[in-house]
């Protein structure tokens, strides 16, 4: 008998109904985080903020004088965990239970995004997909693909000068040429390549569904039946939208490598070494296994592989555009040690340490998720005297940890020196790397991609001036700082002017094949 509408919205009503009864006898007997009262039967549903969600989670943390605060939506226990010690409490030392992911229906059933490595759930397969990961992309072997990163770069400085005002679409296809020739040894087009249109389609999907309670079908999963045309349903016509996207990012250059290595055509890259291992497994079973654990790893490389850097270089141009002083510093240090008549390379990085300090507060000012991508509790749990029942989704407040007041003096402010002390960096300030994630979730690619990230931000800053573009009467345009909606936080488009420093750069940046 096939499921009506009815069905539905009787079903959902019963399914509200129970959760709000079993929360209430809950709450009465044990104590909860404090949040918001909320609503009967639905909740908090009413409370979720539909626009910078991280500044109003750490408003309530602070109002309720709690790093942890609770919001119950349609009987789902949301968690948001606003501080660097609570987050190591609970996703680092108790990672066997806070670490898991919850089933999120519009990513993982309707758009086809469970798949990655970010959203498998704990066990045996997401071990097997970050061994597979670490392979290739830990501290020492990520080297390997440094010259990628470079040639990579090259182009992304001739791309700058030609078109300053495309300096966010540069920076995509320099992400997305270094991680599809480092995953899959595929060499992007210069214009138009359909790798970076799938990349860019699949990342807006993820992007718009992944924060907890973004879409009511993730709260009350039987929403997943109601058909695209009916009032309400527009997420089943943007799943349907999606989904081809996700898919081929999952499937295409995947499908490319293996038939370039049955040709014998295929460069060496993380494809062909973990594919090549594949050899070495008698058993049919296992084999096809493995193949399924290395075609979603690769494709978790290219999920994961552009977004933090295309963010990071979109806040970086924004950043040096409105402190140039900053820019005459870093240059300084650039010049001081590898002159005028060259750029830096990553031989040249013990000796740069202003540009890791650039680089550790960008990341830090605007990171790159606000939100954390989010945890689920896998068995009952007592933090501070308040309890946290199992199933509860635990989100974690990126932004709140990168902006605390103890740890980064004036928060909201771009000052790199706060992680410079007597011309090094302090190792006594906490790097940001919460800007990739927390406990065992924390991102695998993060070394690479904060190489692809230095070795962008020296290049630039040695070669190319940052400036204001001027208006009709001659004065400076400044930006005001702004961010799209989303899961990962791209600022908004702002117009800027990008020149080489010298007659001398220009004809060294000319110099690239």
């Amino acid at each position: 008998m096939p499921v009506t509408l009815t069905d539905v919205a009787l079903t959902a009503s019963a399914i509200i109904a129970a959760r709000w009864l079993y929360q209430k006898s809950s709450a009465q007997s044990q104590h909860h985080p404090p949040g918001p009262p909320g609503l009967p039967l639905v909740g908090n549903v009413m409370d979720m903020p539909a626009e910078e969600a991280w500044l109003v989670y750490k408003r309530w943390s602070d109002q309720y004088s709690s790093d942890v605060i609770r919001l119950n939506v349609l009987g789902t226990n949301i968690i948001v965990v606003n501080s660097f010690e609570a987050a190591a409490d609970l996703f680092d030392k108790k990672s066997t239970i806070y670490n898991d992911r919850p089933h999120m229906t519009m990513l993982y059933d309707l758009i086809g995004f469970g798949w990655a490595v970010a959203f498998t759930p704990y066990g045996d397969r997401w071990r097997d997909m970050r061994k597979a990961f670490h392979q290739d992309f830990n501290p020492d072997s990520a080297k390997q693909f440094n010259e990628i990163e470079v040639k990579a770069v090259h182009e992304l400085l001739q791309r700058l000068i030609q078109k300053p005002s495309g300096f966010m679409e540069h920076a995509r296809h320099m992400a997305g040429r270094i991680i599809m020739r480092s995953a899959y040894g595929i060499d992007i087009q210069p214009h138009d390549d359909p790798y970076i249109e799938i990349g860019e389609k699949s990342l807006q999907a993820l992007s718009a569904s992944t924060n907890a309670g973004s879409y009511l079908v993730d709260m009350m999963p039987i929403l997943r039946y109601v058909p695209y045309w009916f009032p309400g349903a527009n997420f089943q016509v943007q799943a349907k939208n999606w989904r081809p996207w996700v898919s081929a990012m999952l499937h295409d250059p995947f499908e490319n490598i293996k038939k370039r290595m049955h040709t014998g055509d295929a460069p060496e890259c993380a494809a062909t070494a973990l594919l090549e291992d594949l050899d070495k497994i008698d058993n049919t079973d296992r084999k096809n296994y493995m193949e399924s654990v290395i075609r979603t790893t690769l494709g978790s490389m290219y999920a994961g592989g552009a977004d933090t850097t295309v963010s990071a270089l979109g806040t970086f141009i924004l950043a040096m555009l409105l402190h140039p002083e900053v820019q005459e510093r870093a240059r300084a240090q650039i010049d001081a040690v590898v002159g005028t008549d060259g750029l830096p390379s990553f031989s040249d990085r013990p000796f740069l340490p202003y540009i890791d300090a650039v680089m550790n507060e960008t990341l830090r000012w605007k990171p790159v998720l606000h939100l954390d991508i989010p945890h689920l509790l896998t068995k009952d749990d007592v933090y501070k005297g308040y309890f946290i029942p199992k199933g509860s989704v635990i989100v974690g407040n990126t932004w709140a940890v990168l902006h605390d007041e103890r740890a980064y003096p004036e928060p909201s402010k771009f000052n790199p020196d706060r992680f410079m002390l007597n011309g090094e960096l302090n190792p006594d300030v906490r790097d940001p790397d919460a800007v990739f994630g927390f406990g065992r979730r924390i991102c695998p690619g993060r070394f690479m991609a904060k190489e692809s990230m230095w070795i962008a931000m020296a290049m630039i800053l040695a070669a190319l001036d940052i400036r204001p573009v001027k208006n009709n009467k001659g004065k400076d345009i400044i930006p005001v700082v702004e961010y799209e909606p989303g899961l990962v936080a791209y600022p908004k488009p702002f117009e800027v002017d990008i020149q080489p420093r010298s007659p001398e750069h220009a004809a060294l940046i000319a110099e690239f094949v």
